[in-house]
Order: C-alpha cells, then structure tokens, then sequence
C-alpha cells in the first residue's frame, strides 16, 4: 500500500517534471525549434498519469473497491481534481461570455452541488460504511433498493464519459493533429488500464497527483493575459470588467431556473464527486481539508470571466466556436507556447481523471451491487475482483458504442447525465436520507419514476419526435444546444427537474400518506361538509340588484276582482260566545251566583285577608 507521504512525493515530483517540460518548451520556442516538438508537451501529464497508476496497483479488495488508505491532504486534492473535468472548465467560460451575470449565478450553482456532495451525501454514505453508493442506499432504503439505485448510477456516468471522452478527443485533435474519435479511444484506454491495475485507488491516486497540475493550466493562461491589465497579475480580474455581466445571448428565465435546480441536484448526487469524501478509510478527511477543497475549486472557476472578457476583446464569438474560447484562448490573446500547451495538457489532464473515476466506479457498481447482490450473493472476494476488472472493459465498450452511434451533442449528453441523477439519486440523497417514515416501496418507487420520465424524454424528443410531439404532449420539438426539447418546452439536457418533482412527490406520497388515520379524516372531512352545508342554508338568499331595481321600476300589476251585486243581502256577524268579563276589585261584592247554584272560586288574596288572625279563631 502506499501511503499519504509517499503519494504527496509523487504529486511533488510530477510537478515539479511538468515545471521543467514547460522550460523546454518555452526554450524550444524562443528559439524557433521544430514545432511539433512544443506541441507534445500533453503527452507529459498523461504518462506521469500512467506511472503514478502503476505504483499503486495493487490487488487487495478494500483497494479496488473501496479507494484503500488514502491521507486527508489526497482527499482534498481529489475532491478538487474530481470536480474540474473538461467539460466544466470549459462550460464555466462558455455560460459566463453567452450569459453574463447568469452565468457566474451557474458557477456558483455548481459549487453548491459540489458542497452538498462534499458535507451531506459523503458523510452520510460514509455512516453506513458502504463501498459504493448504490450499497449505501440499500442499507439505509433496504435491498431492493440496490439494484435500482446501481441502475441509476451506470446510466448516469454513462453519458458523462461519453461526453468527456468525445471533448477530450476535440482538444486533443487541436493541439496534436490527430482525429478526434481516435485521441478520445487512446484516453479511454489509459483510463481502462490505470483502473485495471488499481481500482478505486489508481483513480483517487490519479485524480490527486494531477489536480494541481489542471489548477495551474487553468489559471495560467488567464494570468498571463492580465500582465499589463493590474499592477498584480492575477486571474480573477476580469471580475471588475462590466463585461462580465454582459449576455452574448438571451436565455429564457424558466431555462435558467431549470439549469440551476439541475446543477444543484444533479452535482450534489454525482456518485463520482461524492465518493472522494467518503472512502472508506481508517479516519475521515480532516473537514478543514474539505472545505478547502471545495473553496479552492470555486477560487479556480472564478477564472471564468477573464477568459469570457479576454476572448471577447480577442474576436472570439462564444455562440460560433464556443470551445475556441478556451482552446484557442491563449493564441487569439497573443500568448507563447508555453501557456498553450500547458492548456491543452491541463485540460487532457482534466478528462483523464473523470475517466478513470467514472470507469471505477460504474466497475465497482457492477462487481459490487449487481454481480454480488442479483447474480452471486456469496461470491468470494476474487470473483468480485475478476468481474469488477471485466466490468472495466464492458463500460469502455458501452462509452465507445455511444460516440459511435452519435446519440447527441457534448453538450446535450453531459446535460442527460446532470439530469439523470437529480432525477433518480437526488430525492433519496438529499430529502429521503433524513426521512424517519421513508418506505423501501417509497424509494424504489421515486427512483424509478424519476429514471423512467428522464430517460422516456430524451429517448422519445431524440428519436421520436413526431409521435411524442403529436400524442404525448410534447409540442413542438425543436432542437438546441443542450438537445430537442421535450415535455414543457425544455432540452432533454435539462430534464432533470421534472423527474425529480416527480419523484420526489412520489416519495413523500408513499412514505407520508400511508401512515395518516384516514377513517379519522374522513370523518372529520364529513363533520366539516356538514357544517358548511348547514352555514349555507342558514344565510338568507340574497336577490340580485337587477332584479330589485326591476321590481321597483314596474310594480307588480293587480288583480281586478269581480264587484258585488248591490242587491245582495249583508253578511251577518257571527255572535259572540262570551261576553265582556266583568271588571271588580277588591271589597267589591262578589258577582252573583249562577243559575245553577254553583259557587265563585275564592280569591286567594280574600283568603289570606280573611285568615285566621281576622276571623279570631
């Protein structure tokens, strides 16, 4: 095993090798050497990449599978190096020049996922002590939920490594003169090979020597350009220009919500951003060294702006050539050699590591999740190894028939993958992790309803749009840079977001709703429609002003009633039946008696006067 300190060595003296090839070249050009020879410096980092791969082979399970025993220092740098793929130092310039302000607003979106990755989803796989995410999902979900969760993850690094392999080839084709499927084939076997020999940590191994190497040819072409500019040169000046904030382009605000919600949710359930942090090793990385991993990847996109504003000055037009405002970045602005290659070797650099990470973990998902849950449960420790190594070669296959099949665009690819984990592995990471009453039901169920309307959209906008535009109720399709667009008028690059409503609803759905006393509801529903019925039949009905005013403006006609005859004989009173009542007081003399001989009733204020005390007895 090879250990923090003997790593570190390794990342110093790769520097330091890079360093002196950038003396050679910058020699070499001053002094009007052969040009092809300048134009190999990206060969250097690739086969520092190669070396470093080879010292950490290794064949022990925990390894392979699980990252081994790497420092704290190598996990922050990973964190750094997993995050800067080509794909986003390209997009961070390209967004900022095409957006302005919008686009540093998706800067800094992407750092907040790749916080979230980094403090939330680490530490929580890290609890369950799981080797791969797809397992720590099953701990905490049940198994069942394995399965489905592996699925998500090999669909989602899928069309990332396509996308990165096919940009990588594009950059390469640039500086060596090479075709690009071919340069992309040569990067995607280095990754194959360093992953065959180490697993988990040749990649992690990769992915820390060579994070500072992609740092510094990101930020130096930038620094260069800015001597002159500031009496300190410095990459992050072209964060004063107002330039910054100007749009090349107009983007629909519903776009940009949507992008940011699937940065956000799609980065921060990444499975190869998040596993870095939480490999299992004897003690975590230290949180300082995180923190300081994810500040120093945000310091280095904040270089964005200066390549929008410099290219910008330069006549590059970020809608015609957006990768030319990167690649051609340091020849446009009038820069050496040096700075141009030490770009280009950067940003192959860049798509070497999220390869290896992303061959690595889809392996590690096969050999672990699938083959040792579905297929084998009670495989030995050697066959896991052999079908995890096999597996390598599976995903490079699968990555070379989807570049050759031309699914989409760079872009529209890189897009899907984003979408497919905000849809699928978001809502369980993120919400469902800290649910006390989420069901297994709930969890499978919300990751595949969020898997299915993602990858239902790209495939029907794609490949169907006709039907899925007449009978679906997708409208239109039209294409764009991120892909056709699909349902509510957004590119399948950005359908993440409705899968993720989606699942996410689902998940509360089945894991709240069925735990509510629904008879005790229903009763208190049918108590509260009762006393709204009875409230409505108390109120007096109201009659309309119009008919009011109706009414008094034409009085209601009267009904002319037939006159009696004069000669016709008066009705007769009826009699009464009894009389007035005699009206007495007291004293007065008592009415008469009756013909019948009857008595009065007794007054019974007489009788109290004539008591005892007034007759004497």
């Amino acid at each position: 095993m090879v250990g923090e300190a003997r790593l570190g060595t390794m990342a110093v003296a790769a520097f330091v090798i890079v360093l002196a090839s950038l003396g050679l070249v910058e020699a070499l050009d001053r002094y009007g050497a052969w040009p092809v020879l300048p134009a190999l410096f990206p060969i250097v980092p690739l086969a520092v990449a190669a070396v470093v791969a080879l010292r950490v082979r290794s064949l022990d399970f925990g390894d392979i599978m699980r990252g081994g025993k790497l420092g704290s220092v190598t996990i922050a740098w990973a964190v750094v190096g997993t995050a800067l793929s080509t794909i986003v130092l390209v997009a961070a310039p390209v967004g900022t020049a095409l957006g302005g302000g919008r686009g540093l607003i998706l800067v800094g979106a992407f750092v907040v996922g790749l916080a979230l990755a980094t403090f939330v989803v680490a530490p929580s796989a890290r609890s369950v002590s799981a080797a791969t995410l797809a397992e720590a999902l099953g701990i905490r979900f049940g198994a069942p939920v394995r399965a489905v969760a592996a699925l998500a993850v090999i669909l989602t690094l899928l069309p990332l490594l396509t996308a990165e392999a096919a940009l990588a080839g594009t950059v390469a084709a640039r500086m060596l003169g090479l075709p690009p499927q071919l340069a992309a084939d040569i990067l995607l076997g280095l990754a194959a090979l360093g992953c065959v020999v180490g697993g988990q940590r040749a990649a992690i191994a990769i992915t820390a020597v060579l994070g500072p190497i992609v740092a510094l040819a990101y930020l130096a072409p930038v620094t260069a350009a800015s001597i002159g500019e500031t009496w300190l040169p410095m990459p992050w000046v072209g964060l004063l220009d107002p330039e910054a904030r100007t749009a090349a382009a107009r983007i629909p605000a519903f776009v940009i919500t949507a992008f940011i919600i699937s940065l956000v949710a799609g980065v921060a359930a990444m499975p190869t951003l998040a596993f870095p942090a939480w490999q299992t090793a004897r003690r975590p990385a230290a949180r300082r060294h995180l923190l300081l991993g994810v500040a120093g990847t945000a310091v280095i996109l904040l270089a964005a702006p200066s390549y929008a504003v410099y290219g910008r000055v330069a006549g590059i037009d970020a809608t015609i050539d957006p990768l030319g405002l990167v690649v051609s970045f340091p020849t446009r602005v009038g820069l050496s050699a040096m700075p141009a290659v030490l770009l280009i070797g950067g940003l192959i650099s860049a798509s070497l590591i999220t390869l290896s990470m992303g061959l690595a973990t889809i392996a590690t998902t096969v050999g672990q999740d699938l083959y040792g849950t579905v297929v084998e449960r009670r495989a030995p420790t050697g066959r896991r190894i052999f079908i995890t190594r096999l597996s390598i070669l599976l995903a490079v296959a699968a990555v070379l028939g989807m570049s050759r099949l031309a699914i989409g665009s760079i872009a529209m690819l890189a897009g899907v993958a984003l979408s497919v984990a905000a849809a699928s592995l978001a809502p369980l990471l993120l919400v469902g992790w800290r649910m006390r009453r989420a069901t297994t039901r709930a969890a499978v169920a919300a990751i595949a309803v969020g898997l299915w309307l993602t990858v239902a959209n790209v495939l029907l906008a794609r490949f169907v749009p006709d039907f899925a535009g007449r009978f679906l109720g997708m409208g239109t399709v039209t294409p764009s840079v991120l892909g056709p667009t699909g349902w509510f008028g957004l590119p399948v690059g950005l359908s993440g977001p409705i899968g993720m409503v989606c699942g996410l609803a689902t998940l509360l759905g089945l894991s709240l709703l069925p735990g509510l006393p629904w008879p005790l509801i229903w009763l208190r529903l049918r108590h509260a429609a009762r006393r709204l019925k009875r409230r409505l039949a108390q109120q007096p009905k109201t009659v309309p002003a119009s008919a009011t005013t109706t009414a008094e403006a034409a009085p209601p006609p009267t009904l002319a009633m037939p006159e009696a005859p004069s000669h016709s004989a008066p009705i007769a009173t009826p009699a009464a039946l009894f009389g007035p009542l005699p009206a007495f007081t007291r004293g007065s003399a008592p009415p008469p008696a009756s013909a019948s001989g009857s008595k009065p009733d007794p007054d019974p204020d007489d009788a109290l006067a004539t008591g005892p005390a007034a007759t004497g007895t």
